[in-house]
């Protein structure tokens, strides 16, 4: 066929009313060029196009053609192009199609297409005025023209058959021809899969007397491909995975009929075949599996013919497979845009986590999970919601990262799918009897590239192993998940703050309500990490009748004064709070009871060696303080029962005579008898007795309990 009449044949084809042809030939010869793909046909819709893309593809169409499938390629910064590779009538041919745009206009790219000194702004309306295209549609175009390419190569493949049978070959006729014509032009309408595969098998069933047909196609993970009977085998003819794929698709069993040998019937026993012939799956450098004959005497020519026509539904199920990945990756994008809208009306943490964790397990069937947050310190995790256990126990759990399943994706910010975690060699662990299957999912919760916390899944309803597919579904989900998280803790921390003033006017300490708030978090950082924790209250002693002599204004200098001196003889990271009145309250956390009793101590001396004036008015003729000591765990585990333990003590060292320091009894030391109220005595005798009897006993009990 004349080059001429090969472009406008194709230009017949709807797809191509707004692409310019270019056809490219390999010359032949003794000049310098030989080798070279030059011009030899063009059907030219746009000059400008046709310019950018000749300068685009011209300078390395040999690396194109031997790639050996069509490109699909952007250029010029917005400009769209395609090249089909292919070879008749024994020439080496490059098919160049241009003339569309993408939608957004890159103005720096047309400043460099400008002529004759304009600029990008002239050239702007006559780019406007281009069609436009997305690649998967151009990328569809070029498809279309391959298949058709494939079918004016059909004449070629007879006339190898005219010279096969004056060489003594099996000759193939016109009815062979016709028949993979005319299903390379159904090929090209199919829309389904099975489609596509009954297309083919009735064609070669009836126009080559095949026995037996059977085709393998890759699972969703692209690991395995299993295989189907479609003609003379059963349905279910088992699994080859990727490693063995070889065996099937060697270039010495491609296209020639060979024994069914033992390795390939070890891997697919179901077939008791003596011979068969393949035919490799592949389109666009992807391989798709492959189609095989058994026990069928194939000729080389209708080898030939067989092979463009497995070569045709390679490429339409290629395409089939793109429409579905981008229909179902639409799909997806609606689910979570609708997702979005959910979790947007949830304004609580504890409710957000428990819908994310919900909808992921809806999401791949889960029955048992947990949403596990990185502590600020990095160091720590803390499972903020469960399905399938109980909540409370698994707050009190352990978990660092780095440590254990969980710990390690936090650490790595690597997602992990397990489909046995007694045989996968990353986790090799025994299986815990709670857990119904043996595989399950981890996925990490990213804000950017920092991993905020994981999302754990297991147990599937049906108890088979989770799949590549889960884990990508639950994948773009956690991005999701992560920055609604990251949402309502901003929020909630926003309107904690604006709720809340968290100092104290007068004396620059954290109030009540942050003091609160700030113990039940450190409470449950030293609970998740086993760590004491103990806090003082602080009471100043009659300092009503030092208000009422001296004044208020005296009496706020005072407060000032003593918040000073316990803020002097705390760390960094102790927290320190005015409680109300006359009363302080100091957080010391990771500090047992004893090592608390020092600071308490040192706090009791400061307020006591502090000269205030006109504190020789007032009862002890000296402003003091009692202090109670109350510690986590053994005198409370709660906010609660902390502050009412250490309000006792408190109060016991007011009865006691007051300047002095009493700690919380455990449940064991309140059975005993009750310390006597010691009878009135001089101010310097009940000062000395806070510090020996009380403060020094308790020190030397406790130091000699512990050694």
């Amino acid at each position: 066929m004349p080059f001429g009449d090969l472009l406008t044949e194709l230009k017949r084809l709807p797809a191509l009313d707004r692409y310019s042809l270019t056809l490219y030939r390999r010359c032949a010869g003794a000049v310098a060029s030989i080798g070279r793909f030059e011009p030899c046909a063009t059907m030219v819709e746009d000059h400008l196009c046709r310019e950018v893309s000749r300068q685009f593809f011209e300078e390395n169409m040999e690396v194109f053609f031997d790639e050996g499938t069509p490109s699909v390629c952007r250029y010029g910064g917005g400009f769209f192009g395609f090249l089909i590779p292919f070879s008749m009538s024994g020439e080496d041919f490059c098919l160049v199609g241009d003339g569309v745009r993408e939608a957004s206009i890159d103005l720096w790219q047309l400043a460099s297409l400008a002529r004759d000194g304009g600029d990008a702004f002239s050239l702007l309306p006559y780019v406007e005025s281009l069609c436009t295209a997305s690649y998967e549609e151009v990328e569809n175009v070029a498809e279309q023209v391959r298949l058709k390419i494939e079918q004016y190569r059909l004449p070629e493949a007879a006339g190898s058959a005219h010279a096969a049978v004056a060489q003594g070959q099996e000759p193939v006729g016109d009815a062979e021809l016709a028949a993979v014509s005319q299903a390379m032009e159904r090929l090209d309408k199919a829309a389904t899969v099975t489609a596509c595969i009954a297309i083919c098998c009735e064609t070669i069933v009836s126009a080559f007397q095949a026995a037996s047909i059977a085709v393998a196609l890759p699972d969703n993970d692209g690991k395995s491909f299993p295989v189907t009977g479609v003609w003379g085998l059963p349905d279910e003819l088992g699994t080859v995975n990727a490693d063995s794929l070889h065996l099937f698709v060697a270039p010495e069993k491609v296209k020639k009929t060979v024994l069914w040998d033992g390795k390939m019937r070890a891997l697919l026993p179901e077939i008791r075949a003596a011979v068969c012939t393949i035919f490799p799956l592949k389109a666009q450098g992807e391989r798709l599996g492959f189609l095989a004959l058994f026990d069928t005497d194939v000729h080389t020519n209708a080898a030939l013919l067989i092979s463009m026509l497995a070569g045709a539904m390679a490429g339409k199920l290629s395409s089939i497979g793109k429409d579905a990945t981008r229909s179902k990756e639409n799909a997806l994008s609606e689910r979570l845009m609708s997702l979005t809208d959910t979790l947007l009306q949830i304004d609580s943490k504890d409710l957000l986590y428990e819908s994310i964790l919900k909808i992921a397990s809806e999401l791949i069937d889960a029955t048992q999970g947990s949403i596990m947050l990185i502590d600020k310190d990095g160091v720590g995790m803390q499972i903020v919601f469960t399905q399938g256990m109980t909540l409370n126990v698994a707050r009190c759990l352990q978990l660092k990262v780095g440590k254990g399943i969980a710990g390690m994706v936090a650490k790595t910010g690597q997602p992990l799918l397990v489909n046995d975690v007694e045989k996968d060699s990353r986790v090799a662990m025994a299986n815990r009897s709670r857990f119904k299957s043996k595989s399950l999912i981890c996925i990490p919760l990213k804000l950017k590239d920092k991993v905020i916390g994981v999302l754990n899944l297991s147990d599937k309803k049906n108890l088979r192993p989770f799949t590549h597919s889960d884990l990508q579904l639950l994948t773009s989900f956690a991005n999701l998940a992560s920055l609604m998280i990251e949402r309502t803790e901003v929020l909630e921390e926003s309107e904690r703050f604006e709720q809340l003033s968290v100092t104290d006017p007068l004396t620059g300490l954290y109030n009540r309500r942050f003091l609160k708030s700030r113990l039940e978090e450190e409470l449950n950082r030293s609970m998740r990490q086993g760590l004491n924790l103990t806090i003082i209250f602080i009471d100043l002693d009659f300092f009503k009748s030092y208000n009422d002599l001296c004044g208020h204004l005296a009496g706020d200098e005072a407060l000032k004064l003593t918040a000073d001196i316990i803020k002097d003889s705390l760390r960094d990271m102790d927290i320190v709070a005015r409680y109300g009145g006359e009363e302080f309250c100091a957080v010391l956390p990771g500090t047992s009871k004893v090592e608390a009793m020092i600071v308490a101590e040192r706090i009791r001396a400061g307020i006591e060696s502090k000269r205030f004036p006109g504190e020789s008015d007032i009862p002890l003729r000296r402003l003091t303080a009692s202090l109670g000591v109350a510690s986590f765990p053994e005198d409370g585990r709660s906010f609660n029962d902390l502050v009412h333990a250490s309000d006792i003590a408190l109060y016991e060292a007011k009865a006691r005579g007051r300047n002095r320091i009493v700690a919380a009894r455990t449940s064991s030391e309140r059975g005993e008898p009750k310390h006597e109220i010691p009878e009135h005595r001089p101010v310097q005798t009940q000062s000395a007795l806070a510090k020996t009897l009380d403060f020094n006993a308790y020190l030397e009990a406790s130091l000699q309990s512990k050694g």
